[in-house]
């Protein structure tokens, strides 16, 4: 497998599973995609909404999934790079089983979506 293809892989079991701290109204600790998500969600309202508030969490939504999008492909850049051609598909499978298995855990707090306690993956979106 290519070392794009691998990156993208990577990025992408990061960006749904890794959990990445928010600061809004409550802060948190959710993966990337419940951020974008967020983001997608707030950015018509705040074209359509001429308040202050609106604008001001949809901003804060949209700057902190750019920031954890970027970042988050930085290290998994960095991380196939780093690994040798015939071990790339191994380190992925690690990585996205580690992945996996931290998602299982309560390791997220999502209290716009869940509650005030700790969570795991199916409590983040659900």
């Amino acid at each position: 497998m290519s070392q794009s293809a691998m990156t993208w892989i990577l990025w992408l079991a990061l960006v749904c599973s890794l959990p990445l701290p928010y600061f809004m109204i409550e802060s948190g600790r959710v993966p990337a995609a419940q951020l974008f998500l967020f983001a997608a969600v707030t950015t018509p309202l705040a074209i359509t909404d001429p308040g202050f508030t609106t604008r001001f969490v949809a901003v804060l939504f949209i700057v902190q999934s750019l920031l954890y999008g970027t970042l988050l492909y930085l290290l998994a850049r960095t991380a196939t790079r780093r690994v040798p051609l015939r071990r790339r598909a191994l380190f992925t499978g690690v990585a996205l089983a580690l992945l996996a298995a931290v998602a299982m855990l309560d390791v997220y707090r999502a209290p716009l979506s869940h509650g005030p306690g700790p969570t795991n993956i199916v409590g983040v979106f659900w």
